[in-house]
């Protein structure tokens, strides 16, 4: 298995650094990790760099936000409505971090039914929050999962890691 391709949001702001990155998300085979780490960063910045978040995020494997990421982006929105936003552009799945040991994965729903009564996703309450580095191995071991239950699977090997 090719070893995933990680983009940190925040090393972005280097226009050479934004160029290289681009180079490496279309690269074709690897599986892609995406981690939305703004919450650090210049407030000046934030609106362009959810840009670039939101235009990574679209060919994303899976993307990695926490709840202060969301926070310094939008305020006192619920981060769980930024992070279903981020899910519904893209096509992988997307782990809210709500703290070191609360986290939640939304993907595809497992029925792959359209539903009339809200998203076509589905929400898994995680007991722990699995680390970068983690879920890069467990994506570069498993590749990337294609139901809910497969990337419970991929989120827990990476939380015993």
């Amino acid at each position: 298995m090719a070893q995933p391709v990680l983009v940190q949001v925040s090393s972005l702001l280097r226009p050479d650094a934004l160029v290289a990155a681009r180079g490496l998300w279309r690269v074709p085979g690897p599986p892609r990790l995406l981690h939305v780490d703004v919450a650090a960063l210049p407030d000046s910045a934030l609106p362009w760099l959810w840009d670039v978040a939101e235009e990574f995020g679209r060919d994303a494997d899976l993307t990695v936000l926490s709840s202060a990421d969301v926070l310094a982006r939008h305020g006192a929105v619920a981060p769980l409505r930024a992070a279903r936003r981020l899910r519904a552009l893209g096509r992988g799945a997307v782990l809210l971090a709500c703290g070191p040991a609360v986290s939640i994965l939304i993907c595809d729903d497992p029925d792959s039914r359209p539903r009339a009564d809200g998203p076509a996703d589905i929400l898994i309450g995680l007991p722990f929050t699995p680390t970068l580095p983690n879920l890069q191995a467990a994506l570069g071991f498993s590749g990337v999962p294609w139901d809910a239950s497969g990337w419970l699977d991929l989120a827990e090997k990476a939380a015993a890691a």
